[in-house]
């Protein structure tokens, strides 16, 4: 036997979370008529790379699931092209939605979802405070470093790559003239985000 939920009751005990989205996004999820375009252009999701499909992200949030919405491996999936976006005929912006639950699940430590998008993220702004931009090399150990029992996973076509591209990539981490601007730009970004 099946049992059911009162979906209009659930979007009213839980609306909380819809708003609190809304107030961080600037976006109204509550829009969201569940037409499933934006799972349907969606390459990432096509391709076997999310848990959950966009759509249901959206009635997630809308139906006030945060533990579930932040849990899940899409929010870290999501390469945030936009054609989910671009797709919706309601105007909703769905890449900044993803975003916008990623950086409430990390606020909370809420990464288990998918743990390497954290790691790389982490690791790429790193690279781009210290350097003014991203230097390929050191992002490439350091995220080997980090990710336990990767080290020699991508042997097999590390080699040959590094091979191909070993005499155009820097050896150096290159130094750019506005750096120091560039760290500046990420402290007021942190600051406005409460990092700080």
């Amino acid at each position: 036997m099946s049992s059911t939920v009162n979906l209009s009751a659930q979007q009213r005990e839980h609306s909380d979370f819809a708003e609190r989205v809304f107030k961080e996004s600037g976006v109204d999820v509550l829009k969201c008529y569940q037409c499933g375009k934006c799972s349907a252009g969606c390459s990432v999701h096509i391709c076997g790379g999310m848990d959950v499909s966009p759509n249901r992200i959206m009635r997630m949030v809308q139906l006030g699931m945060e533990e579930e919405a932040l849990r899940t491996r899409t929010i870290w999936a999501c390469v945030l092209c936009s054609t989910c976006t671009a797709r919706c005929p309601r105007d909703i912006d769905i890449a900044r939605v993803m975003d916008t639950l990623r950086i409430m699940a990390h606020k909370r430590g809420i990464t288990e979802g998918f743990n390497n998008a954290s790691v790389f993220h982490n690791i790429f702004m790193d690279s781009i405070i210290k350097y003014g931009r991203v230097y390929e090399a050191g992002l490439l150990v350091a995220l080997k470093m980090k990710q336990s029992g990767t080290m020699f996973a991508d042997l097999p076509i590390g080699i040959p790559a590094m091979i191909n591209v070993a005499f155009r990539l820097p050896k150096l981490p290159p130094k750019m003239k506005n750096s120091d601007q560039v760290r500046r730009v990420v402290e007021n970004c942190k600051k406005i985000e409460g990092e700080n």
